[in-house]
Order: structure tokens, then C-alpha cells, then sequence
């Protein structure tokens, strides 16, 4: 993973400092504690400037817009963007700074209060791993306003950071400036050149290395620091080093965000399923449910022969334990209650057990859908439907499922890539008429052939094509062969009280793949 060094930063502050100086900032939002997002204006030119603090990929960069990093605002924000709207919103940047040598730049604004006094406020982002941090403080004072991640010294004994107190820069490691550097002076120090000199990361460092030999190395580093070319190229060779920061982040950022919302939504999910699989294999005691029966009859055919105050008798081989305070009529009538109790909770205990196998193949579709989904916002869709479904958490403000269209042969083809696309495509996107496929008895999209309500006839050629979609996507995408079933829209039910996306079928045919 490559870091965004000091020297990355200090190309990225002189390729953009012109925009800076005297934007005024619009608005203010925080996706959650570790991303903000600055819109800007100037010069006519709007801008989302966005900063990312996370310790595994910390950086900052101008934005597309907020779909660029699946980024989702609150209703409710953090309270550290309440302080940033208060002090910063509708303000303009009179200055940037970038802290030679090291990742910190610091924006300062003047802030006009309701007392029509001027206050000068400083942002300060510091870029700097896990120590990451965006600070709000007062420049005349130098106190602290507010920051993103308050540091007590529980924390840390060298630096503390919180409001009230003075803002102080991180210590810094003198190192030396390889413009400023002999040759003689770089030999000396060339056994550690991350160690003993600015701006080079170790990554970079091994790029330059590979691009040079021992002859030209000091050339390569001067030239690094004085020109971004190689800066552009060791991250990615766009245009522009916001580009190179842009699209090298984004795609790490977006990757780890579907990685750990995946491994969220399985484990969840895994964890209910091992509920299911205890209830599933729990033991019925069915000889138990008998013998009550049995002792109760073998009593009654056999009441003559029971004495008054015996415990235990045994009769046809079978030993039957006695009340002694009961007759023999009621010890039998006893035996019957029992059977009659567990043969209710046996029925319960049966039904109850057909329910949580329609769950159970709910939730290992649920698992399939996300193991397949390659995009963020499908992997939302299946969170709500997670949520509603295991945490019973109701989504006020539902946005429409985004449906994949195929279009083949001039006929539209739906495909639903989890349940609460499935249940669209079928409840609100087809027709009576329309061709509806799933695989055979395994987690699969739901595919439906629109054919303008039957008054357009579905081609041989187009359904094979669907098939071998549905088998793409489906449990069976990497078998020799699979069972494709396809019906009309008309002849799906789904059942009350049944899961998302569960339908029933009728008049189906079968395509083997």
C-alpha cells in the first residue's frame, strides 16, 4: 500500500493553491468520523474537496462527487462537522500553508462573529498515518477549538490534543533537504536515504531505485523533488497529481469498504445460520412421545391387575412408574396428559422447524447475493434487507433497487442481483406476460425477459442467452451443467408471510445449460 508522503503533498498543495486562495467554502459533510467532504467555489469553479483520516489509507484529493467513494451522509452528524459548519461554512480561505518537510497543511480563514468581531481560524490537516488528525484552531491564541480525534495523554506523552489547550506541531526528525546536499555529503549518507533525508517514502524510495543505477541515483532523487514527473508516474501517470491521488485511493478505499461491509453482513448472517443448523439437528425424542401413549393403554387394559398404592408394574414387557396417591384410572389418564402435552410441542416443535428451513434458504440466498455482488450499492440494498430481516430495523425513506438491464437482440432482460432487486423486478418491472428464469434448487438471480406483456414472442436464441445468465449468476456458475427452470410472470406467487424474494411456481419448463 503506498502512503501519501510529504512529497506527493507538497505537489498536490503548488498544483492547486491557486484554487484554494479565496474559495469560499458552501458546505460542510461528514460521511462518518474518518471523511469530510469541502465543497468549494471559485473563480466560478465548484469543487468537493475530500479528506480522509482513516489510518490504512489517509489522503486527501478533489472528488468527483460522493458516489465516486460510496460515501453515505447521515441524517445526524458528528458533532466535530457541527463545529466545522459553525466556524468555517460560508467562509473564505484566505491562506493555505504546507509545512515544509512534513504532511501537514493548514488553511486559515477569517471568521466574522455576531459581534462583528474577526476571529482567525485555522484548519490544520495533518496527514500523518495513524496519527492522522484534522485540528480547528484560533491563530492569534493558538488554542484548540475542536479536532476529529481528541489525543489525552492516555494516549500519548510526547503530544496532546483536544479543545482548550494550545495547538503545538507533532515533533520532527531533522533530516536533510537533497536539493541542499553535496554529492560527497549524499555518499556519506546514501546507506539509509528514507533515515536521513526528506520527502522520499519507502516505497518511492524503491521506485527511483529501480528507475537508476548507483551512478545517477542522486540526479533521480533531485529531479524528484524538483518536478512531479516522477511522482506522476510512480503513482499512476495521470494528468495530475490530484488525479494519480484520486484514482489510486479510490479504488483501495471502495475495495476495503465492500471488504469489511461483506465480512459485516456474513458474519451476521453465518451467526444466524449456525442457530438455525442447532434448531434444525436438535433430537426429537419421538420413543418418548410412544411409551406416554402406551402406559397410559397398557394401564387400562390391564387395571384389574393393579393393586391399590403400587409404584410399578410391568406389563407386555414394559415397566410403567406409578403415583401411588392416584387410582390406576387416573395414573392412566396421567400417561395421556404427557402424551398429549409433547405431541402439541412435538407439532410446534415440527412446524416451527419447516419455518426456520424456508429461513434458513432465505438467508444462504441472502449469502450468496453478497459473496456475488461487485458493486457498493448493491451490497446496501442487502444490508437494509439484513437489517429488516435480523435486526428488524424499518427503512423509513427506501430507495428504489438499481436493476442491471441486458438489452440482447432488441429484448430487455432483468436481472436482480439480491432479494430486494428479485422482489422488484417481479412485483414492479414485469408484466403477466413476461418470461421469468431461476436456476433449479440452488441461490440464483432472477432473470425476467420482457416481451411487452406476450404481444412480443420470446426467441429460442434470446432464452438460452438468459440461461446462461441466471447460471452466471447463480451457484452453479462454475458446474458443466445446470437446470434452468423459466415460466410466465403470471404463474410466480409469493406466499404471505414468506421472505423476500420467495415465489412459487407453476407450468415451468427446464433448460439444461
Amino acid at each position: 500500500m503506498k502512503n501519501l508522503d510529504s512529497l506527493t503533498l507538497k505537489f498536490f498543495y503548488e498544483e492547486n493553491l491557486s484554487f484554494f486562495k479565496g474559495a469560499q467554502v458552501q458546505k460542510i459533510q461528514m460521511p462518518n468520523r474518518k471523511e469530510i467532504i469541502f465543497y468549494l467555489r471559485n473563480n466560478g469553479e465548484n469543487r468537493k474537496f475530500y479528506i480522509n483520516i482513516d489510518p490504512k489509507y489517509p489522503h486527501i484529493c478533489f472528488i468527483k462527487d460522493k458516489e465516486s467513494y460510496n460515501l453515505k451522509i447521515p441524517k445526524i452528524p458528528p458533532m466535530f462537522c457541527m463545529q466545522l459548519r459553525k466556524y468555517l461554512e460560508t467562509s473564505k480561505i484566505k491562506d493555505l500553508i504546507l509545512v515544509k518537510y512534513d504532511r501537514i497543511l493548514e488553511f486559515y480563514f477569517d471568521k466574522t462573529d455576531e459581534f462583528g468581531t474577526v476571529q482567525n481560524i485555522v484548519l490544520a490537516l495533518e496527514i500523518m498515518g495513524k496519527y492522522s488528525n484534522v485540528i480547528l484552531y484560533d491563530k492569534k491564541t493558538s488554542l484548540i477549538i475542536g479536532s476529529n480525534h481528541n489525543v489525552s495523554s492516555d494516549k500519548s506523552s510526547i503530544r496532546e490534543v483536544y479543545g482548550g489547550i494550545k495547538y503545538i506541531y507533532p515533533p520532527k526528525i531533522q533530516k536533510h533537504d537533497i536539493l541542499k546536499t553535496s554529492y560527497s555529503t549524499f555518499i556519506e549518507l546514501k546507506s539509509d536515504i528514507q533515515k536521513n533525508f526528506y520527502y522520499f517514502s519507502k516505497p518511492f524510495l524503491e521506485f527511483l531505485k529501480d528507475k537508476s543505477n548507483n551512478e545517477n541515483l542522486y540526479e533521480i532523487l533531485q529531479k524528484a523533488v524538483f518536478k512531479p514527473d516522477l511522482i506522476k508516474e510512480f503513482w499512476g501517470n495521470y494528468n495530475s497529481i490530484n488525479e494519480n491521488i484520486y484514482n489510486y485511493f479510490q479504488k483501495n478505499v471502495n475495495s476495503d469498504r465492500m471488504e469489511n461491509l461483506k465480512n459485516k453482513l456474513l458474519k451476521l448472517l453465518n451467526s444466524k445460520l449456525n442457530k438455525f443448523n442447532k434448531a434444525l439437528n436438535e433430537k426429537i425424542d419421538y420413543e418418548k412421545f410412544e411409551r406416554y401413549k402406551k402406559s397410559g393403554d397398557l394401564i387400562l387394559q390391564y387395571i384389574y391387575k393393579i393393586k391399590e398404592g403400587e409404584k410399578k408394574v410391568i406389563f407386555e414387557g414394559v415397566e410403567i412408574e406409578l403415583d401411588s396417591n392416584l387410582s390406576p384410572s387416573m395414573n392412566a389418564q396421567k400417561y395421556y396428559k404427557l402424551y398429549s402435552k409433547l405431541k402439541s410441542k412435538l407439532e410446534i416443535t415440527e412446524k416451527r422447524k419447516e419455518e426456520i428451513k424456508k429461513q434458513k434458504e432465505y438467508i444462504e440466498e441472502i449469502i450468496f447475493s453478497i459473496n456475488s455482488a461487485d458493486e457498493y450499492n448493491s451490497l446496501l440494498e442487502i444490508e437494509e434487507e439484513v437489517d429488516e430481516f435480523i435486526l428488524l430495523k424499518k427503512n423509513e425513506e427506501k430507495e428504489k433497487p438499481k436493476v442491471e438491464t441486458i438489452t440482447y437482440l432488441g429484448y430487455e432482460l432483468l436481472i436482480g442481483k439480491n432479494n430486494k432487486q428479485n422482489d422488484f423486478i417481479i412485483r414492479k418491472l414485469s408484466s403477466p406476460e413476461d418470461i421469468w428464469l431461476h436456476a433449479i434448487n440452488c441461490p440464483s438471480s432472477h432473470l425476467i425477459i420482457k416481451t411487452q406483456n406476450g404481444k412480443k414472442p420470446v426467441l429460442d436464441e434470446v432464452l438460452l442467452y438468459a440461461a446462461n445468465l441466471v447460471k452466471n449468476n447463480s451457484a452453479y456458475k462454475n458446474s458443466k451443467k445446470a437446470g434452468i427452470i423459466y415460466t410466465k410472470r403470471k404463474y410466480l406467487k409469493r406466499p404471505p408471510n414468506t421472505p423476500l424474494g420467495y415465489v412459487t411456481y407453476s407450468n415451468e419448463k427446464e433448460i439444461i445449460i
